[in-house]
């Protein structure tokens, strides 16, 4: 078969849309790092760059742009970097030192870069040498493009080997997986490039063919067949690491949740009895009490009351993986009506729920501390009369709690007031606290999702 043949023509073009259509499912697969998307199409993109490259020049000889030939030419020196940054990136690492990486391709792209300067007569003999084996810069490149990415090869597998795996972590079962799939893809790699060099000297120095016929229809034949296996290996791991990831967060869940309510129990059994127990003894000490000290048998009361009330809001969040923010908001509104239950203090509600979003326990249990911390302030230190807590759940969250108290000094109320403890809880959830006040005009706090 001659190199000009139509069927040389039809070869690259379906191994083209082959290849594409195998890059495509992988950039736009949202599940892994772009740098690791990036870096595995990239392996898939060098055959691809240089079969519309060589059909290009030498099957249609358009020797006009033998200057974008050379140019593409730094693509398949990004084959090894991309393959050492794919393993990396696949097992959770990342590479800030591109730019070394980057240096042999970016010479090889200044070079191509002089073919563009070259008479239309030297360019036509250049192609004419190229297919006849004849033209030393474009051999050179040729051996060089197939020797750098022995050395990623090399560094790939010597990573791999170095990489050091947690056995306490909770996704080890995955990191195993990705560390084996790591080392069976650069052995897969490293088959195809290094059999495929063997095939070219033997070719080219013992049967003398040109390397023409090689790189339009020897890579187009060998490289798909082995990308095809690589693809459908890969698939296969991708699949086997959801299972896993499934299997070992019901794993997890289910051991959280009985540590939930292992915890759940023993608040319940413990702290609850003592509370219980000091109330029943406050409601008999209170009957035999010097009657002008009934201020504090009251203060003891109400104190072991929050008490219990706290316990069980917390024993509500450990009990619930997952909380509504409608149901959020009721436990919240329980504790603040029993919170200001016998005071002068008046509470309202607003909610606004257009989306009633799902909070963990983790932001469940947050945002109701942080509740509790601005609803003992308004007690303690506001001299308030009216209080508005509000929710409002749509495209973010967002909670309120208002009062027409003396207000405070910001600047100076973050340790006093426990806001510093508020903005440290918000930031654990990935949410935010801001306080509005001036004094005389109240005091608002704030808890949303909404960094804008």
């Amino acid at each position: 078969m001659h190199y000009r043949d139509p069927a040389v023509l039809i070869l690259n073009i379906t191994v083209i849309v082959i290849l594409s259509f195998l890059i495509i499912p992988t950039l736009f697969n949202h599940r892994e790092r772009l740098m690791v998307r990036i870096s595995y199409s990239i392996i898939f993109l060098v055959v691809i760059v240089n079969c519309i490259s060589n059909l290009i020049i030498f099957y249609f000889e358009k020797y006009e742009l033998l200057g974008f030939h050379f140019i593409f030419m730094f693509v398949p020196f990004l084959f090894g970097p991309a393959i050492y940054f794919y393993v990396m990136g696949f097992n959770g690492e990342i590479n800030k030192k591109v730019w070394p990486h980057l240096i042999i391709p970016g010479i090889a792209f200044l070079y191509g870069l002089t073919y563009f300067f070259k008479p239309d007569g030297e360019k036509a003999q250049i192609i004419s040498d190229i297919a006849k084996g004849n033209h030393l810069p474009y051999n050179l490149i040729n051996t060089a493009v197939m020797s750098v990415p022995m050395y990623y090869f090399v560094v790939s597998k010597l990573w791999i080997r170095n990489l050091k795996l947690n056995e306490n972590d909770s996704l080890y079962k995955q990191q195993i997986i990705k560390k084996k799939w790591s080392n069976e893809f650069v052995n897969y790699i490293m088959f195809s490039v290094f059999s495929f060099l063997v095939i070219t000297i033997i070719a080219t120095f013992i049967f003398e063919v040109p390397s023409t016929y090689l790189d339009l229809i020897g890579m187009p034949i060998y490289f798909p067949f082995l990308y095809s296996i690589i693809a459908v290996r890969s698939n296969m791991i991708s699949k086997d690491l959801e299972i896993q990831y499934a299997l070992s967060k019901a794993e997890n869940e289910a051991r959280l949740q009985e540590q939930r309510s292992s915890i759940s129990r023993d608040l319940h059994d413990n702290i609850g009895a003592y509370a219980n127990s000091l109330l029943l003894k406050i409601d008999h000490l209170s009957r035999d009490i010097d009657e002008k000290k009934p201020e504090q048998i009251k203060d003891l009361k109400e104190n072991a009351e929050q008490i219990l009330s706290l316990l069980r809001q917390t024993i509500w969040v450990l009990k619930n993986d997952e909380v509504s923010a409608e149901s959020f908001f009721d436990h919240l509104k329980q504790y603040a009506m029993k919170c200001f239950d016998n005071t002068q203090m008046k509470v309202n509600f607003e909610e606004n729920i257009s989306n009633n979003r799902i909070l963990t326990s983790a932001q469940a249990s947050n945002i109701f501390r942080i509740a509790q911390e601005a609803l003992q302030n308004i007690m303690k230190h506001s001299d308030a009369k009216n209080i508005i807590i509000s929710l409002s759940s749509g495209e973010h969250f967002e909670l309120c709690i208002a009062d027409d108290g003396k207000g405070l000094d910001y600047e100076n109320a973050v340790n006093g007031f426990g806001l510093q403890n508020m903005d440290e809880r918000a930031q654990q959830i990935k949410m935010k606290t801001s306080v509005e006040s001036s004094e005389g005009q109240g005091t608002k706090v704030f808890v949303t999702d909404n960094y804008a």
